[in-house]
């Protein structure tokens, strides 16, 4: 699951061009290499305040037993830890859009992004893995001990029992697109977003008294 910062500048539109960042970032370079290099690191800093509310987020949660004694990729915490995330610089164009959002929180676990975004639209509850009605193999380990691929059918109503579930899981009470990275960020969405675009701004500023 990519969790994306939406961006603001100047209030007006919600992310930056993504040939414009580009453009900024070579003046940077030709300029000094090393102001690049700054500029990203300092883009990363600020993404790095939105990345601790969401790990602390996704520590205060309970998994479901199913999620804890599941021993697939899926599994809470197996082969990945489910609060592992990564902050990355984007300048890479969203789907059909123009535009980026500069950064980004990754969210690595499959189980824990999963946990997040699971049923957010409705639209998928029930189809299964690649619309075949079933879930992917996933191991789980049996009360003797022994390790079992298990497949299962994705029936609409157990699939909406499961999203209600993850909702109570996480505390959700309301129907929104995140269960724990959007709602441990979202207060501080405008201070982050308006401390980003201040950096834009400023080394703006700096490539225009070279190439201005």
């Amino acid at each position: 699951m990519l969790f994306q910062l939406p961006i603001l500048s100047a209030g007006i539109k919600p992310s930056y061009s993504v040939q414009d960042i580009r453009a900024l970032q070579k003046n940077l370079k030709d300029i000094e290499p090393g102001l690049k290099r700054q500029f990203v690191r300092d883009i990363k800093k600020i993404g790095k305040e939105a990345q601790k509310p969401i790990v602390s987020a996704i520590r205060q949660v309970t998994p479901l037993s199913g999620m804890r004694f599941n021993y697939g990729r899926t599994g809470w915490g197996k082969g990945v830890a489910a609060d592992k995330t990564k902050v990355q610089f984007r300048t890479q164009a969203g789907g059909k859009s123009l535009t980026t959002s500069l950064v980004r929180v990754r969210l690595d676990s499959a189980s824990a992004s999963m946990a997040d975004m699971a049923g957010r639209s409705g639209r998928s509850i029930g189809r299964g893995y690649q619309g075949t009605g079933q879930t992917r193999p996933f191991n789980k380990r049996m009360r003797n001990g022994e390790v079992q691929e298990i497949i299962r059918r994705t029936p609409p109503l157990a699939g909406r029992k499961f999203v209600e579930n993850l909702n109570s899981m996480s505390g959700t009470t309301q129907n929104s697109a995140s269960r724990m990275a959007w709602p441990s960020v979202e207060k501080n969405l405008p201070n982050i977003e308006k401390r980003i675009d201040d950096i834009v701004r400023d080394y703006y500023k700096i490539a225009n008294r070279k190439f201005g």
